[in-house]
């Protein structure tokens, strides 16, 4: 779900009515704070517009129209003649308020004094995800998978417990979320951060990319990520959605203030399949085509080698892997080259306790050793000498094919 702007990310989001009709002095019409992004529920900055003209446009001595009081710094500038931006150097923390007060006598390019509501306060309330790993655009999770969401302010564990949850879809009940406190350190120094995803993920949530070495500061550092997973294992191939809910508190109370959703997918079961050419579904193999063994995940390369494809007769016929195929480690598509013995009964095998890259079993390993059959090979294959098509009676007429020329009916006559 995308957000308009930050308006549930702060407690108060100030969006002030247009002056009424016959007031014609110079008011503020819009004092909003801006996100750092489309869904994190931080603010960046700060915008207040004016009902007209402030200053001359492309002024580079225009003063600023107010004073902003913030823990965090910032400069301002003029977008616009109507336009004026405070730009924090960095995200605001939660649970901090700002205050905006337009300055004394000011006044519009006519002189006329700016009336109305003259200070605005911005308060970034409770915690407010600003990104989550892995990210709604990665790959698909794991039925067990483990979320770090990032916040603005240290959300209290029971709190997130108790309002966030997952959606899936098709299941009618939200799974509850569980804490795991001494996650966020394990995952991310487990995964370095020289990892992409670990160094956007830090960008997003406003940290510091290079994780501290001593232990204490790592902590600290990392104080406004928490660890989540569903309460339950999720059905493998369903959608599903980590929802920060608006209840969400700090442990002063502060709340979110609204919800965010972030979709995913689940993986598929891990499960293999053959499959080869075929003239309708009710059919065996064709001979002639290759035939193929898939996963739903990659297995290692040494497993992949051992599956095999025998044949009544005693025939067996091994997996080919081509040279990108060569250079992996785990690979999900097995080959193999036909041709194969014709009219024929074969089998597939696969190695015992065959497991994906995150240690799953085959869900339908009862399957295997596999039982398939080969057809005859096609009527064109079977007629290998070259040939031709000779007219029954004179006369007929065969629009498919050329006429033979002179010199080959005598050929074929004389025999």
């Amino acid at each position: 779900m995308r957000s308009n702007w930050v308006k549930a990310s702060v407690l108060a989001l100030l969006a002030l009515p247009v002056a009424a009709i016959g007031d014609t002095s110079p008011q503020v019409t819009l004092a909003i704070p801006g996100s750092a992004g489309t869904n994190s529920g931080a603010i960046q900055r700060f915008t207040m517009r004016f009902s007209e003209t402030m200053v001359a446009l492309g002024d580079p001595r225009a003063t600023a129209p107010a004073t902003m009081k913030c823990p965090v710094a910032s400069t301002g500038r003029w977008v616009d003649p109507q336009t004026y931006v405070f730009d924090y150097e960095k995200v605001l923390p939660g649970g901090i308020s700002c205050s905006v007060a337009l300055n004394k006598g000011l006044t519009s390019t006519r002189g006329a004094a700016v009336t109305g509501t003259t200070s605005f306060t911005i308060d970034t309330g409770g915690p407010s995800a600003r990104a989550i790993l892995p990210d709604s655009g990665d790959d698909d999770i794991e039925e067990n998978q483990v979320f770090l969401v990032a916040t603005n302010v240290a959300p209290d564990f029971a709190s997130v417990s108790t309002h966030g949850y997952c959606a899936v879809d098709g299941i009618g009940e939200k799974i509850a979320l569980d804490v795991l406190p001494d996650a966020p350190a394990k995952i991310l120094t487990g995964l370095g951060d020289k990892e992409w995803r670990v160094r956007n993920f830090l960008e997003n949530a406003g940290l510091a990319q290079k994780l501290p070495a001593n232990a204490t500061d790592l902590k600290r550092g990392l104080s406004t990520i928490v660890a989540v997973k569903c309460r339950r294992p999720l059905p493998p191939g369903h959608e599903m959605a980590v929802v920060w809910d608006a209840g969400i508190a700090s442990a002063d109370g502060r709340t979110a203030a609204r919800d965010q959703r972030f979709d995913f997918t689940v993986r598929k079961a891990f499960q293999a399949r053959f499959e080869c050419a075929r003239v309708n579904p009710q059919a065996g193999c064709n001979p002639i085509q290759d035939a193929h063994v898939r996963f739903t995940a990659p297995i290692s390369m040494d497993a992949a080698k051992a599956i095999r494809l025998t044949f009544a007769d005693g025939t067996t016929k091994t997996p080919v892997f081509d040279d990108d195929d060569k250079n992996k480690t785990e690979v999900a598509d097995i080959n193999f080259k036909g041709p194969f013995p014709a009219a024929s009964a074969a089998t597939v095998s696969l190695p015992a306790n065959v497991q994906d890259f995150s240690g799953r079993k085959l869900e339908n390993g009862e399957r295997f050793p596999l039982a398939v059959k080969f057809d005859e090979s096609p009527p064109l294959v079977k007629f290998a000498a070259s040939f031709g098509i000779l007219e029954a009676k004179e006369g007929a007429y065969c629009p498919s094919l050329s006429a033979p020329s002179n010199h080959n009916w005598r050929k074929m006559s004389s025999r």
